[in-house]
């Protein structure tokens, strides 16, 4: 049997669609355990509605909000499934038999997951489709799984790091510490990031199987964003020391200043706070001894004669706040462009 977890929080407008893609598959011997959490829309009425017409569809309600890894983590202990397969609320399977498909192919190889490509939808009927691709796709075992791959979790893309579009054998779970964290970003690679070098094959089907919708431009600022990714920092290098992975010392550390950088010019484009606070802002961040571990980037040539480093380096706040902002003018055509584009889509 099969899991299907669904974390469902106030997504009333795409959930009839969801649930009807997972049951409707060819593939029926599904549970599909859906954990609502403390939604303030119909959400809850519409999973509801579907328990009472299909015995696979099982309902937990949670009456506070507890976020995306706590309720995944529910889901998972009332999974009884042999495979887990998660899907967003939001999001559908694309295909009647991709989950046959997939079940046919964890069994065939014998992989520790199974993963279909996705193809991002950007209009609410499902026409405007971005597909995505893999640059290896088949079964990938140990050692190479572990050497060529595990760098996909540090900052350099090949393999995704995304928990959807995956069908997992649940008995891998056991191996690794899979509990929350305290996360609102990032959970989906924190996830795979302590499983994955627990594995010892996935295989990666070239078959889109996964609709991702498109949630269009970012409105506000998120608060939530660089404490998360400094804690997923932290997490992740001490995951690179105990696998002694030091292939991803650079990446990470690199991918560290961006996500520093990309605060300061989110909180330019949303004025979150005029220069003074930001200012301060960068100046309290800086202070931050995990900023320090930049300074250490090995191999990567011109790297530390950043402009952007030498700043961070020299504690110089003005200067960060400057090319911050030289970044948000030049990119100002290219947001306006999407945001003309997210409005169209949302409109028609």
């Amino acid at each position: 049997m099969i899991s299907v977890l669904l974390a469902v929080y106030n997504t009333s407008l795409y959930l009839t669609q969801c649930l009807r893609s997972i049951l409707d598959q060819s593939y029926k011997d599904l549970e599909v355990i859906v954990v609502n959490d403390a939604s303030t829309d119909d959400s809850l009425t519409i999973c509801r509605n579907f328990e009472k017409k299909d015995k696979r569809v099982k309902v937990v309600n949670l009456v506070v909000n507890v976020g995306l890894e706590k309720v995944r983590r529910v889901g998972l202990k009332e999974a009884t499934g042999d495979y887990v397969m998660f899907v967003d609320s939001d999001d559908w399977l694309h295909g009647k038999d991709t989950i046959k498909a997939m079940y046919e192919k964890i069994e065939e190889t014998g992989a520790d997951y199974v993963e279909v490509m996705s193809q991002r939808v950007m209009d609410k009927w499902g026409l405007i489709k971005t597909k995505s691709s893999c640059p290896v796709y088949g079964l990938i075992k140990q050692p190479e799984l572990f050497n060529d791959y595990y760098i996909s979790f540090f900052g350099k893309n090949v393999l995704s790091v995304n928990i959807w579009g995956k069908l997992y054998r649940r008995s891998t779970f056991a191996k690794a510490d899979l509990e929350p964290i305290g996360l609102t970003m990032g959970e989906d690679l924190s996830f795979n990031v302590r499983l994955f070098p627990h594995l010892q094959s996935v295989y990666i089907m070239d078959r889109i199987g996964y609709n991702y919708r498109f949630g269009g431009m970012t409105s506000r600022y998120n608060p939530n964003l660089l404490p998360d990714l400094k804690k997923l920092f932290v997490i992740k290098d001490r995951l690179r020391q105990e696998q002694h992975y030091d292939t991803a010392y650079d990446y990470l550390r690199i991918e560290l200043k961006n996500v520093f950088r990309s605060d300061i010019c989110q909180r330019i484009i949303f004025d979150f706070g005029d220069k003074q606070d930001i200012l301060f802002k960068i100046k309290e961040e800086l202070r931050d001894p995990l900023y320090q571990e930049i300074q250490k980037v090995r191999n990567t040539p011109g790297f530390l004669d950043d402009s952007f480093v030498k700043a961070m380096a020299e504690q110089d706040a003005e200067s960060i706040y400057n090319q911050c902002q030289t970044i948000v003018k030049q990119q100002r055509w290219q947001r306006l462009k999407k945001k003309i584009v997210s409005f169209l889509l949302g409109f028609f």
